[in-house]
């Protein structure tokens, strides 16, 4: 009765901006910060892309492109990048982007005080910046101890609120931050805090060099509405009960609704692959999965594509690499995985000596991700070839806590997106001693890792790449079964897509009247 109670006043509320020309989407909690890149989270995240930019950011196929820059110049050596500003950038305040603005923000980020996530990135951690000097109002170089492949694409991270300019006017005289004045198509507006944050549409906002299309961070930005207005409601019933009403406009839901939302008269289904992986993580030190025999038969006992379809109600298509299928290192070479094939897992099974022990897959039951329908299907595919596998279900902090300390056989996890190849393997690959969450600790594939970070040429951090999987597909230290999905629903008069990389992105979207 509570719940229900709670979810009528909601919707009640709620019905007062429902004519607005603001778009109101439900996110499951309230910001963590207002300051970008620090004390974040998801939704956090998803608040602050639309409100500012860093120079370079992430298009669709996981390339960065500028964004606050005009165009970024590499030396010869990968030691110098050159930024050109592009001159018709200005603040939500009205005034206009320079190159000293760029430096203050970054001195800013890399002062402890500021408590910036990726200061350590920048500091040592991944990518040493040695440097950073004004050549003009409009010209920025940033100096880098050793190349980097992956330096543009840090910046650009959601975790590092995709290191946005802010105007010198966020804080207030005493240094303290009051608000984030950004470059972004929206600005702050708003935050009642528990119950939503609103912003306002940046009227003299101009989008980068584009074709006229979203492209993930970059591309055409155009506010089409005059502000967007974040609910805090963490209780899935008042969301479906909201969008199917009219009363929000967009908001993820469970993919269990599909079916139902489909049928509405009222809402639609928006389905958005992300960077995301849905995969089975292996314990490679557990004396029974340590054996690559054994890993390997669960891979060809496993018919993806009949398990992927089930997992994702049908949303999802399997994708056995590390690399996202959309990815412009998504190669022939990263479509291969092992395949079905329940004789030769068997014979993989027998020489592996493998004679009957458990096997337990962890499983959690949070409703917009597929662990535990995943595991349930795999156990009984990974039956048939005489596997003993059981499912633990257990509370998502405990899963992650469990696989942080190394205390489990195989995991069915998800994995928040990570648009670079390497920036994802970091997730994975390592030294197991120094941090017992890495599943893969083969040393080829540490150095692997470490050539792709340091490699700037596209066409040779391909060739990494792809030795990457292969070495993957034969010690088989996990088992990656498809790119997550994104599952929203939508009022049917919304137009445009109000999704990205998990993130809510609502530039170029709009509300019929």
């Amino acid at each position: 009765m509570k719940s229900l109670t709670l979810a009528g006043t909601m919707l009640i509320a709620l019905s007062g901006v429902a004519q607005a020309r603001d778009i109101v989407i439900a996110q499951s909690s309230d910001l963590r910060s207002n300051i970008p890149g620090v004390n974040r989270d998801g939704n956090t995240d998803g608040v602050i892309l639309h409100i500012v930019e860093g120079l370079v950011g992430y298009a669709n196929n996981g390339e960065v492109k500028p964004l606050l820059a005009q165009s970024v110049e590499t030396s010869a050596d990968g030691l110098t990048y050159t930024f050109k500003l592009r001159q018709n950038v200005q603040f939500h305040n009205g005034k206009p982007l320079t190159a000293d603005d760029v430096v203050w923000n970054w001195n800013r980020y890399m002062d402890p005080a500021t408590k910036w996530t990726c200061i350590k990135d920048f500091d040592g951690g991944t990518v040493k910046v040695t440097a950073i000097k004004v050549i003009d109002a409009h010209t920025v170089t940033m100096s880098l101890e050793k190349p980097s492949a992956v330096f543009l694409g840090l910046m650009a991270r959601p975790e590092c609120g995709y290191t946005g300019m802010i105007s010198k006017d966020s804080l207030k005289a005493d240094g303290a931050f009051d608000k984030p004045i950004g470059t972004g198509p929206f600005k702050w507006d708003e935050w009642k805090k528990g119950e939503y944050i609103h912003l306002s549409k940046f009227n003299e906002y101009q989008s980068p060099a584009n074709d006229g299309k979203p492209d993930g961070m970059v591309g055409s930005k155009r506010p089409l509405v005059d502000g967007i207005k974040f609910m805090v409601i963490p209780d899935a019933s008042t969301v479906k009960a909201g969008l199917q009403s009219g009363v929000l406009d967009t908001a993820e839901i469970s993919p269990d609704l599909i079916p139902e939302f489909e049928k509405s008269q009222k809402a639609k289904v928006i389905i958005s692959q992300n960077n995301g992986k849905n995969l089975f993580y292996i314990q490679t030190r557990d004396p029974v999965m340590s054996k690559p025999g054994v890993r390997r038969a669960m891979a060809m006992a496993l018919d993806m594509d009949e398990l992927v379809a089930a997992a994702s109600n049908g949303t999802g298509k399997a994708n056995g690499s590390m690399v996202a299928s959309d990815s412009i290192y998504f190669s022939e070479t990263q479509k291969k995985r092992l395949p079905y094939d329940l004789a030769a897992a068997k014979k993989e099974l027998a020489a592996s000596g493998y004679k009957g022990e458990q096997i337990n897959i962890i499983a959690n039951k949070r409703g917009n991700v597929p662990s535990f329908p995943a595991a349930v299907i795999a156990q009984a595919m990974l039956q048939q070839i005489g596997l003993n596998v059981q499912i633990e279900v257990l509370d998502y902090a405990t899963q992650v806590d469990r696989r942080r300390s190394g205390n489990y056989q195989i995991i069915s996890q998800s994995v928040a997106p990570r648009l670079d190849p390497a920036l994802m393997y970091s997730f994975y690959v390592g030294d197991k001693d120094k941090n017992a969450s890495l599943m893969w600790d083969n040393p080829k594939a540490v150095e692997l890792m470490k050539a792709a970070y340091a490699e700037i040429d596209q066409k040779k951090r391909q060739v990494i790449f792809d030795q990457f999987h292969e070495l993957m597909l034969q010690d088989m230290p996990g088992i990656f079964l498809y790119d997550m999905i994104d599952v929203w629903g939508a009022t049917k008069s919304l137009q445009g897509q109000p999704v990205w990389q998990s993130n809510a992105r609502l530039w170029e979207v709009s509300l019929a009247q």
